[in-house]
C-alpha cells in the first residue's frame, strides 16, 4: 500500500457513494423522537424554575451556605455567577431541544413529500446543536463539581479573549468594562503554558483542559466508573460532531449527495429514504444526550448546591431533582424493550382485535390478521411477544 492506492481509494469513496438504505421504522423514529424530546422538555421547565429561584435567593443571606455568604471568601461571587451560567444552559439546551423535535407529517402527499427531505442544512443543525449541548454541560458541570474561581476565571477569560478578537467595537463596549479589560490583558500577557496549556497563574488555572479529561474526571467524581459505554458514547459523539462543526470531507459528502430520494410510504403518508435516515442519526444523538442530562449534568448542580446552600434548603432542591433524574430514568427504561403478554390460544389468527398495553401506557389495538411485524407499541417502540396458554 502506497500513497496513490490510498488517494484512488479516497477518489472512489468520494465520488461513487453508494446507496443509502432505511433500517429502522420511521413510525416508531418519530415517536421515539417525540418520547424523548418530551423528556427534555419537561427538564427545560426544571432548569427555567431553579435558575429563576437561585437568581432570587443568592441575594438572601440567610439561605446561602456560611462559605459563600462571606464577602471575604474567595466563594463569594461564586453565587452571582452560578444562575448566570444556568441561563446559558437554558438557552443551549432550548436551541438542542429545537432541533430534535420530530418530523411534522401533516399534510404530507407524494406531491410535497419534498418538504421531508434531508440535507447538509438539516444535518449541520442537528449535529451542531448537539456538539454545543455536550460540550457546554460537560464544562458547566465540570464547574459546578468543582467551584473552583481560578477554574472558572480560565474558563471565561478564554472565552472573552475569543470573542473579542473579532466582536464590533459595539458589542465589546456594551459587554466589557473597564475592570475586565484590565484582567484580559492581563490574561493575555501570560506565557503559552498558562494562558493556552491551563498551568497555573495567580489567578487562572486549567487542571483538565481537554473535553475527554473533564468527561474521565465527571465519571469519577460522579461515581460512574462502570458506566463506561456511556463515557464511550459522548467521547464518540464529540469526535463525531467535530467532522460537522469542522466541515469535514465526509459530513459535507454524506449529506449534500445529488442521488434520487427513494420515497417510502407508512399509514400516515409517504417518506423519503434521506428523511429515515436523519431521523435514525437524531434519535440516537437525543438517547445519548438525555442520558448526559440525566447521569452527568443534573447530579453535578445537585452537588454544587449542596455547597452553596443551607442544609435545609438544599434538601428540597436535592428532592426537585432526584425526583426528575428518576423520572427521565423511568421513562428511557420504558422505551424498546420487550414485553411478553400471556394470551389465550387462538385468540391469535382470530377475527377479533386484541388490544395491548404497553408499559408507558399505550395502547396498541392489534388488528387480525395480527402479523408479528405489528405488534409494537408506535410510542415507545417497544415490541411485543405472546405466551399462549
Amino acid at each position: 500500500m502506497n500513497e496513490v492506492d490510498v488517494l484512488k481509494s479516497i477518489a472512489e469513496q468520494l465520488t461513487e457513494r453508494k446507496n443509502a438504505a432505511a433500517l429502522n421504522n420511521y413510525e416508531v423514529l418519530c415517536n421515539n423522537i417525540k418520547y424523548v424530546n418530551n423528556i427534555f422538555n419537561d427538564g427545560i421547565n426544571l432548569l427555567i424554575s431553579l435558575q429563576k429561584r437561585l437568581d432570587e435567593i443568592y441575594k438572601n443571606d440567610e439561605f446561602i451556605s456560611d462559605e459563600f455568604k462571606n464577602n471575604s471568601s474567595k466563594y463569594c461571587y461564586l453565587k452571582m455567577i452560578i444562575p448566570r451560567i444556568l441561563l446559558n444552559n437554558i438557552n443551549i439546551i432550548q436551541k438542542f431541544e429545537y432541533y430534535t423535535k420530530p418530523d411534522d407529517r401533516t399534510n404530507i402527499t407524494i406531491e410535497t413529500v419534498g418538504k421531508l427531505k434531508k440535507d447538509f442544512f438539516d444535518y449541520n443543525n442537528l449535529v451542531t446543536s448537539a456538539r454545543q449541548f455536550i460540550d457546554s454541560l460537560i464544562v458547566d458541570a465540570y464547574q459546578f463539581i468543582l467551584l473552583d474561581p481560578k477554574e472558572i476565571n480560565f474558563q471565561v477569560l478564554t472565552s472573552l479573549d475569543s470573542f473579542s478578537k473579532y466582536a464590533t467595537r459595539s458589542i465589546l463596549e456594551s459587554l466589557f468594562n473597564s475592570n475586565i479589560r484590565t484582567y484580559l490583558e492581563e490574561f493575555r500577557k501570560l506565557n503559552h503554558k498558562k494562558r493556552i496549556k491551563g498551568e497555573v497563574s495567580p489567578f487562572t488555572k486549567c487542571n483538565k483542559k481537554t473535553f475527554g479529561e473533564k468527561v474521565d474526571y465527571l465519571f469519577n467524581c460522579l461515581s460512574l466508573t462502570n458506566d463506561n459505554n456511556l463515557k464511550e458514547e459522548i467521547k464518540n459523539l464529540f469526535s463525531f460532531s467535530s467532522e460537522f462543526t469542522h466541515i469535514g470531507y465526509i459530513s459535507t459528502f454524506f449529506t449534500s449527495s445529488n442521488a434520487l430520494d427513494v420515497i417510502f410510504g407508512d399509514d400516515f403518508g409517504p417518506y423519503l429514504l434521506s428523511t429515515e435516515n436523519f431521523n435514525e442519526l437524531k434519535y440516537e444523538i437525543l438517547v445519548t444526550t438525555i442520558k448526559l442530562f440525566a447521569k452527568i449534568y443534573l447530579p453535578s448542580i445537585k452537588n454544587m448546591l449542596e455547597k452553596l446552600l443551607e442544609q435545609n434548603i438544599f434538601k428540597e432542591y436535592q428532592e426537585l431533582i432526584d425526583t426528575i433524574i428518576l423520572d427521565i430514568t423511568n421513562r428511557l427504561n420504558t422505551r424498546n424493550n420487550e414485553y411478553y403478554f400471556p394470551i389465550i390460544k387462538g385468540l391469535i389468527g382470530s377475527n377479533k382485535t386484541i388490544n395491548l398495553t404497553c408499559k408507558c401506557n399505550n395502547v396498541t389495538h392489534w388488528s387480525p390478521p395480527h402479523e408479528l411485524t405489528n405488534a409494537y407499541c408506535k410510542k415507545c417502540g417497544s415490541r411485543f411477544g405472546f405466551l399462549e396458554f
